[in-house]
């Protein structure tokens, strides 16, 4: 009670007392986005650095912070990868090495369903975004379910007048923290 208090008015940094810890073998970061209109291109990223609290008791106290590295962008072809990651009209990654997102806030929606408001960061564009999610809990933690249809063009992602890729970026997120 003393903690929330103390976080409330500002006395607790709230980092400093992350009940939650990131389990990377139960999180997934999956993207897929159409080819030539006809056929579908999928991936991964491979890695995620996530700090973050969960507590679907006590919401207006949690938050997400998460960082891609470019250079963890998986699709199965190897120079397609390269590709994305070191292009100037894709991801640069000599540039831009990560992909981030903050919350702001996250709310109670429905049932297990929340809102996740937040900014998402990539190459040198920031943009105010909210994830609709669910979440699953068990005896070692909690698991975030996002599904959301990214933009590429918001983002400056691929050239926009190319039509080889699809303007829809599916991404599937789920996100592991553990009590």
């Amino acid at each position: 009670m003393f903690r929330k208090l103390g976080q409330a008015i500002g006395l607790i940094d709230r980092y400093k007392y992350e009940a939650s810890t990131y389990n990377a073998e139960k999180s997934c970061y999956n993207f897929s986005t159409t080819n030539l209109r006809f056929s579908e291109v999928k991936g991964f990223f491979k890695e995620a650095k996530v700090k973050g609290l969960f507590d679907p008791y006590n919401i207006e106290n949690s938050f997400l912070e998460i960082a891609w590295p470019v250079n963890g962008i998986k699709t199965g072809i190897l120079e397609r990868d390269k590709q994305l990651v070191e292009a100037s009209h894709f991801f640069f990654g000599e540039e831009y090495p990560e992909i981030i997102f903050k919350s702001t806030s996250i709310e109670a929606y429905k049932k297990k369903q929340i809102i996740i408001n937040g900014t998402l960061s990539i190459k040198e564009i920031s943009q105010e975004i909210s994830l609709f999610a669910s979440y699953s809990s068990d005896k070692s933690g909690h698991i975030i379910f996002v599904d959301y249809e990214l933009d590429r063009f918001d983002f400056k992602i691929g050239e926009s007048g190319s039509f080889a890729i699809g303007r829809q970026i599916q991404l599937q997120l789920d996100i592991a923290l553990n009590y």
